[in-house]
């Protein structure tokens, strides 16, 4: 594998999220992320339409995407994509409390607003497939919990 797709996703500090409504209508927005083996989590507000879409339909789609000022080719950035299920995620649980730990390491203080203000909800990702994109024909699945290291086509 030329690309290590975690090496990209531990560079990626927000995710792209893409839920549905009850009405059925496409939302997309971003979050900071934090990774704890091969989920995601990631803190809304339970204003956002992303959480009201979550707790209707718990499978999203979250993108990793190279920025745009370092990509050396606009048509082709460097990117990953997970389909995953969501599971919120109880304010006093052993895995709340973990994730604000790594939410601060990674993001310092400014990650205390997500303890101090109670609106916020967090969210485990667990990806059931995805697909890493390095450039023009080099791409990798994310399968049973691994991406495979043969390229596959697009």
């Amino acid at each position: 594998m030329k690309h290590n797709p975690w090496t990209f996703i531990q560079s990626c500090s927000t995710l792209q999220i893409a839920s549905i409504s009850k009405e059925n209508l496409p939302s997309i927005s971003y979050a900071p992320f934090i990774q704890n083996e091969q989920r995601f989590y990631i803190c809304l507000s339970s204003m956002a339409k992303h959480t009201h879409n979550i707790q209707h339909q718990p499978k999203i789609s979250i993108m990793m995407i190279e920025d745009e000022s370092t990509s050396t080719n606009l048509f082709a950035r460097k990117r990953v994509t997970f389909d995953v299920i969501t599971t919120a995620i109880q304010r006093d649980s052993l895995i709340f409390n973990g994730a604000m730990t790594l939410f601060k390491d990674k993001f310092g203080t400014n990650a205390s607003i997500y303890e101090s203000l109670a609106d916020f909800q967090l969210f485990e990702l667990d990806p059931q497939s995805g697909r890493a994109v390095f450039g023009f024909g080099e791409a990798y699945d994310f399968q049973d919990g691994d991406f495979h290291s043969r390229a596959v086509g697009m």
